[in-house]
């Protein structure tokens, strides 16, 4: 796809501005940014996605606005994304910058092998959402080949540092946030799940933008291989 006119970028951003923005901040180029809750651009290092992607099969799982999606494919990969809503956002998205990537309204947990199988899975801040954490990591596992990256919310007690820990938050903040994990359990978990390792846990706190919920949440993320 070509990149679209500034003017045309620019209309798309003032109208989803105007809207009330999206999940995610997203940068149109030129200026002109899509307002959103979390500028993942601030913590993007802490996931060490690999600077050239050409030739790979990426997995977005939970892309919200699409920032993991949209990065990806930049970086070369042919990507598939999923979720739960409908793509019309994603749509406007794609036209805008010129890029084209697939998208599919499906659960993390309806994932198989049937659905197709990459080289690269990402699932950021999604498991804290969902009931069944080590579920969702084995359906992670089925559809991947090579590489996973997953961030959630971090529980990180001392004294359960070398435990396999998950924390029940069950608050409801507008948007239900059952778990909290440390890096032993979540760790434990990709092993359990079939991967052959895991790296060491990196650690962020995910801070919502100014004008919004003024969220701030810990969280932890790994990267797990199959060799």
């Amino acid at each position: 796809m070509v990149p679209k006119t500034y003017e045309f970028r620019k209309a798309v951003a003032e109208y989803i501005n105007q809207v009330g923005g999206l999940y995610h901040q997203i940068d149109l180029g030129d200026g002109l940014i899509i307002k959103g809750e979390y500028d993942l651009s601030k913590v993007l290092h802490h996931y060490n996605l690999p600077a050239d992607l050409s030739g790979k099969t990426v997995l977005d799982i939970g892309t919200a606005a699409g920032f993991f999606a949209l990065e990806c494919t930049k970086r070369g990969a042919d990507v598939t994304a999923i979720d739960l809503w409908p793509p019309y956002t994603l749509n406007e998205l794609k036209r805008a910058l010129g890029i084209e990537f697939k998208y599919v309204q499906k659960s993390i947990y309806d994932l198989d092998a049937c659905f197709g199988k990459f080289d690269l899975v990402i699932c950021g801040s999604l498991l804290l959402h969902l009931r069944d954490i080590f579920g969702a990591i084995q359906k992670i596992r089925e559809v991947c080949t090579g590489e996973a990256i997953i961030s959630t919310a971090a529980s990180n007690y001392p004294q359960c540092a070398e435990v396999a820990c998950c924390e029940f938050i069950g608050a409801h903040n507008g948007e239900w946030a059952y778990w909290g994990v440390n890096a032993a359990g979540l760790g434990k978990m990709l092993l359990v799940s079939g991967f052959s390792s895991v790296s060491e846990p990196r650690y962020f706190t995910l801070r919502s933008e100014p004008g919004w919920h003024d969220y701030a949440v810990p969280h932890i993320v790994m990267s797990a291989k199959i060799i």
